[in-house]
């Protein structure tokens, strides 16, 4: 410690498998102090090996110049078995970069950027997949397909929730968001989905969306990448959110690790740790086919945290299925869940907690398991309103290819809106036979409220509604993340045509709003006239008639 002016406060953290040290220093000249660092579990010696599966050491607007020794560095100082660098072409060799020891894996590989479509974490390439961004073309499962062709890659849908402005493209966070998400996950282009990342929106919305596909029947394990850019000036840590890989057969290599990712032997945190989940003697990713009937289910879980735990959830289908508390020592949840499985499930565990000053990456403490699926009579856990969901996620892609999208060539974009239209006929084909969307009790969510101030108007309107809470919330028992519901307002003519689409997106249930500016999808105003303001949230609608005097 060099000071002028004591005392100096120590922070020191290694990982969430070390405790970590704050200390207060009264030095009152140049003086050394060592610290030993004391496990709160060791993982390794458990079989689990963590990594961070997307970060940059030379990301735009950088200012240091940083190579793949200083990955391994950084690697090692924050516990980290694998750090996967998506840097494209800066110092990329197609294996694992010769830096790279036992302690620690470095491999530099590529992000595809689509501003319309999304992004993707291609890992383990032996060769670059061009293009390395573009806007309307080509489509990600195209680029996935390149990446899958080279036989070891893995594919990542990266912070797949970065806005829940859906028509903005033009610049971050917009032009992050995983347009074609519902696309990619019925052609299995993807292995994984960032369930944790810096660069998504909220911790909340992601995982909103993830347990919407797993509704879906889509077996897509939950993987961790912080987006860090590290050769930036205040960008937070590698490894600030990770994901662990259970390796039975010891040190795993780096492609035995990544095949860990994305067959769903993991778990994802910022800070809590699973030392147990078993289900039926099983793990996550593991899975069961029973016959049709009704059986009692036990989860063994045990989570530890260097920083106090609120709670353990049990999750069946995206719905709480049991909740463990903390005893005597707060920063240990642990015990056994009872769970009665009548359909086709997936079951996963999930850890939360405040949040600590300094220790914490993100709005909370917060980790959560890869599933365990249990398939009655081989029939996935299909939900209508996760699959009426994606209709309405697709019909919004529509839209904004239709009204935004610009393609040099003719049969690219046939080709665009032919996958769409597929697309959009998997999902109707799955409504009739899915779950039904009615909460506990059979009652049907109640519709959202419309109101839109001034009206009439000519500058710009405010559109406010408000998503009713449903009755599992009012009953107080509503799970984490609290209900989270599609949520789409758009302005139609009196034809019943789209005009302009202002939001499409997931929120929490309560009040929200949009602005009208009484321009179409284009940005063009539009003439004076009586319009109509259309809310879809939860699988109701509701209407409001707005009126444009210019």
């Amino acid at each position: 410690v060099t000071t002028s002016a004591p005392p100096v406060v120590v922070r020191i953290m290694k990982g969430p498998a070390y405790r970590s040290v704050i200390d207060t220093v009264e030095a009152l000249a140049d003086t050394a102090v060592v610290y030993r660092l004391e496990r709160l579990a060791d993982m390794r010696s458990l079989g689990w090996w963590s990594g961070d599966a997307h970060t940059h050491i030379n990301h735009s607007g950088g200012v240091f110049t940083l190579d793949p020794s200083h990955a391994r560095f950084m690697g090692l100082g924050e516990d980290l078995h694998v750090v996967n660098c998506l840097d494209n072409e800066y110092y990329f060799t197609g294996a694992p970069d010769p830096v790279s020891d036992d302690d620690c894996i470095v491999y530099m590989s590529e992000e595809m950027r689509s501003s319309v479509f999304g992004h993707l974490a291609l890992c383990g390439l032996e060769r670059l997949v061009e293009p390395y961004t573009s806007l309307w073309w080509p489509l990600l499962i195209d680029i996935a397909d390149s990446a899958r062709a080279q036989g070891g890659p893995a594919v990542i849908c990266a912070h797949p929730v970065t806005t829940g402005d859906f028509g903005m493209i033009s610049g971050w966070p917009g032009s992050g968001l995983a347009r074609e998400l519902p696309l990619d996950a019925i052609r299995g282009s993807i292995d994984a989905f960032e369930l944790m990342s810096y660069s998504n929106m909220g911790q909340e919305e992601a995982v909103d969306m993830w347990y919407r596909l797993l509704n879906c029947g889509f077996r897509l394990s939950p993987c961790a990448g912080s987006d860090a850019a590290v050769n930036r000036y205040g960008d937070p840590p590698i490894g600030g959110c990770r994901v662990y890989v259970r390796s039975d057969a010891g040190r795993p290599d780096y492609y035995e690790w990544l095949g860990g990712v994305t067959s769903g032997r993991s778990f994802v945190t910022n800070g809590p740790l699973f030392t147990e989940f078993r289900v039926l003697g099983g793990g996550a990713g593991d899975s069961i086919n029973v016959q049709t009937g009704t059986y009692e289910v036990f989860v063994d879980v045990e989570a530890v945290c260097d920083r106090p735990l609120d709670r353990v959830d049990v999750v069946s289908n995206g719905r709480i299925a049991g909740t463990l508390r903390p005893g005597a020592d707060p920063r240990r949840v642990g015990g056994r869940v009872s769970v009665w499985v009548r359909e086709s499930c997936w079951i996963a565990a999930r850890a939360s907690g405040r949040a600590a000053p300094w220790f914490t990456m993100g709005d909370s403490l917060f980790a959560h398991t890869a599933p365990y699926y249990i398939r009655m009579d081989a029939r996935p856990p299909w939900r209508r309103d996760a699959i009426g969901y994606f209709i309405d996620w697709i019909d919004s892609l529509t839209a904004l290819c239709a009204d935004q999208g610009y393609w040099i060539d003719a049969d690219d974009s046939a080709r665009v809106f032919a996958e769409l239209e597929a697309a959009r006929g998997w999902y109707e084909r799955r409504l009739p036979t899915a779950a039904g969307d009615e909460e506990p009790g059979g009652v049907v969510p109640a519709a959202p409220a419309v109101t839109c101030v001034p009206n009439p108007f000519g500058g710009s309107s405010v559109i406010g509604f408000t998503v009713p809470r449903s009755e599992a919330a009012r009953a107080g028992g509503e799970p984490f993340p609290p209900a989270a519901v599609p949520v789409c307002v758009e302005i139609l003519d009196v034809s019943g045509r789209l005009v302009r689409r202002l939001r499409c997106g997931s929120m929490v249930p309560g009040a929200g709003e949009a602005v009208w500016d009484g321009t179409n999808q284009r940005g063009v105003p539009v003439s004076s006239g009586v319009y109509f303001c259309r809310v879809r949230a939860g699988g109701r609608s509701a209407s409001a008639k707005v009126v444009l005097a210019r």
